[in-house]
């Protein structure tokens, strides 16, 4: 075996050990860090049982340590493990989600795959005949090389030491990716269903549903094109699985009210301040709420939220929309929304990133061509590895400075990376159009 390979081998092991631990803490140590009364597994599991005994009560913020933020099909998700009781289903879900990595592994393979067959002019040599020759293959040392980084990140331990659902919001967004780069009618219904069962997992995944309408600017005609069909279908799935969820506001109506106040009003659901309500949130719109605060100002959580996702939406789907239309546009269009996603809502932790490191490794991967392409594997191993380091720093300084600035500061990088990018591609797309004029 060559190095590549031992890594990759250290990697899985590495993760099972992440397991390993976290099974210690939950089922032997009454750790304030974590332990079988002290974990966010336990609101998933509450869920799981409310759903089906009480849903009026699904929101009821009293019955759970952290309140469940998601939309009520996906606590259903939940029950066969909660039925086995707290610890055969804290260990099975737990087992499930390292089963699932490995799936996430192999989609990210897939959609590589897709991406080459269709692609055919592009500066990279990977052989992906087969997902054996991601081990075997030489050339495609890198893809195994940052798999393996993606198995041994510090948000994969805490999604297992938390008892978090990235792991499956992952699985979600990539599968509904994958089926949508087939490019048919049908296949663009099942992965806009996937993405909905995503979005009812992450409310704030509705972030991403712009960047998949099939609106592009064809720089010959000079006319912005839209797939109308294609697009309302991708778009029926997605909304499906949140109209199913609405049905439960229709007939619970108590339900919403819970809701709204733990998804879109800001509410602290985590205080480490005391009497100063300090979040250890490294969004944005969490830093400058907690800004507000200590100022005295008074303003409306969501107004803020509503400002700064604007500020930072729009500009970026604009060159979006100008960028070229090959087929890893709709990849990097995810990476630009879950980026967005991290950067505005109310609270982003380190275990979000699971979700993010998917399309940091397709960028690496795929865009080659972009002169900074390097940057992001640089970024990639930064916020691998450092940004709990920045949450511990954070927890250690918040009395003097209570702003989590360190995995802000990342996220801004890579946003303004891709706008860096985009605006190549706009450029790129303009210049070919006077030169075929």
């Amino acid at each position: 075996m060559n190095r590549t390979q031992i890594f990759f081998l250290f990697a899985v092991l590495l993760n099972i050990v992440y397991l390993l631990i976290t099974f210690i803490f939950f089922f032997y140590l009454e750790s304030p860090l974590m332990s079988s009364n002290n974990s966010d597994y336990l609101t998933f599991y509450n869920a799981g049982l409310i759903v089906i005994d009480d849903p009026p009560n699904l929101y009821n913020s009293s019955l759970y340590l952290f309140p469940f933020r998601y939309l009520p099909i996906s606590a259903y998700f939940f029950t066969p493990f909660s039925l086995l009781g707290l610890k055969l289903g804290f260990f099975t879900y737990q087992i499930f989600n390292f089963a699932l990595n490995i799936v996430v592994i192999y989609l990210i393979y897939k959609i590589i795959q897709i991406f080459m067959n269709r692609e055919k002019k592009i500066n990279i040599n990977y052989k992906l005949n087969r997902f054996k020759d991601v081990f075997d293959e030489p050339d495609n040392e890198s893809i195994l090389h940052h798999s393996g980084i993606f198995l041994i990140m510090l948000p994969q331990f805490l999604n297992y030491f938390l008892g978090q659902i990235n792991i499956v919001v992952s699985f979600f967004i990539l599968i509904s990716l994958f089926y949508f780069l087939k490019d048919s009618l049908r296949y663009d219904l099942v992965g806009g269903l996937f993405l909905g069962l995503g979005i009812s997992f992450k409310p704030s995944l509705i972030l991403l549903l712009p960047f998949i309408l099939l609106l592009n600017y064809n720089r010959e005609t000079k006319k912005l094109e839209f797939q109308f069909k294609r697009t309302i279908i991708r778009l029926f799935g997605s909304i499906f699985p949140i109209i199913i969820s609405g049905l439960f506001f229709v007939i619970y109506p108590e339900m919403i009210e819970g809701f709204i106040e733990v998804n879109l009003t800001g509410e602290y659901t985590y205080n480490v301040g005391g009497d100063l309500e300090i979040n250890p949130s490294f969004s944005l719109t969490r830093i400058v709420l907690i800004l507000f605060q200590l100022l005295g100002i008074s303003i409306s959580s969501f107004l803020v939220f509503i400002i700064i996702t604007l500020l930072f939406y729009i500009p970026i789907f604009i060159l979006f929309i100008f960028s070229n239309n090959s087929q890893n546009k709709l990849i990097n269009g995810y990476f630009t929304g879950i980026t967005i996603m991290l950067l505005v809502y109310f609270d982003s932790w380190p275990h979000h990133i699971v979700a993010l490191a998917p399309f940091l490794i397709f960028f690496i991967l795929l865009e080659r061509d972009f002169k900074r392409y390097v940057f992001f594997k640089y970024v990639y191993y930064l916020i691998a590895f450092l940004i709990l380091a920045f949450w511990i720093i954070f927890y250690l300084t918040y009395e003097i400075f209570p702003f989590n600035l360190g995995g802000l500061i990342l996220l801004m990088l890579i946003y303004y990376s891709l706008v860096i990018f985009y605006v190549n591609q706009v450029k790129l797309n303009f210049k070919n159009r006077l030169n075929n004029s």
